[in-house]
């Protein structure tokens, strides 16, 4: 019932292979996996040697690079073919019970829009918890510590929770997706395409959520390749 698509872009590739890693080991394995590379040259091969190492179907689709990750995750959407759409960006790596997690609250509450921890903090670094070799930012300052056995997310992310909804993992009903006519193709390069994205997910009155059981590492890359500087 899931389909994971996962977007990625040049300089990505390193990224990309931890990462799908991460979702070939998932203890609820997704249904199919897309992948959208926004015109890398050696992603397929990446995409290739998990084709042949595991079962579940990852589709690879190509496309000009022009850094609008909004037409990526609108391309794989009308691909998918699954109930339940979880997108994560090719530098999440999600921990092994995240898919799971994501499932089990989906079909109770398929309305909803649900959107996972990832580390964002740039001073906050540290060797991932999920693969070896791999440098992550660990730390999400949107939710906060509340007692020594649970985080919650900060009050300010429950009152305003269209501008805390980041897209590098999340995951909702399909409709819903499409309620909203998906992401503003209009964008590109870094940001903003996502918090347009819950506006209009709010303004549909669905609710928002932010879900730690689908909890991720954000691994550690380069931030001068041309996905983060361009201008639109």
């Amino acid at each position: 019932m899931l389909s994971v698509i996962i977007c990625t872009s040049p300089g990505r590739e390193a990224n990309l292979d931890a990462a799908l890693a991460c979702v070939m080991h998932q203890n609820q394995l997704p249904t199919e996996v897309i992948v959208v590379d926004d015109g890398s040259q050696q992603g397929q091969a990446v995409v290739r040697h998990h084709q042949q190492q595991h079962r579940t179907p990852i589709h690879y689709l190509w496309r000009p690079n022009d850094c609008s990750v909004a037409r990526s995750r609108n391309l794989a959407a009308a691909r998918a073919r699954q109930r339940f759409l979880v997108f994560i960006d090719s530098d999440i790596l999600l921990n092994p019970h995240a898919l799971k997690g994501y499932l089990n609250y989906l079909q109770e509450f398929p309305e909803h829009a649900l959107y996972g921890y990832f580390g964002y903090q740039l001073n906050y670094t540290a060797p991932s918890f999920l693969v070896p070799g791999r440098q992550v930012f660990w730390c999400d300052k949107r939710f906060v510590r509340y007692t020594p056995e649970a985080l919650i997310p900060s009050s300010n992310m429950l009152r305003f929770p269209h501008e805390w909804a980041w897209s590098g993992n999340f995951a909702l009903h399909r409709d819903t997706y499409w309620k909203v006519q998906g992401f503003n193709a209009a964008f590109k390069g870094w940001g903003n395409e996502d918090l347009d994205f819950a506006w209009r997910l709010r303004q549909e009155s669905v609710p928002i959520h932010f879900f730690l059981d689908a909890w991720g590492e954000h691994q550690v890359h380069e931030r001068t390749e041309r996905f983060h500087t361009l201008t639109a």
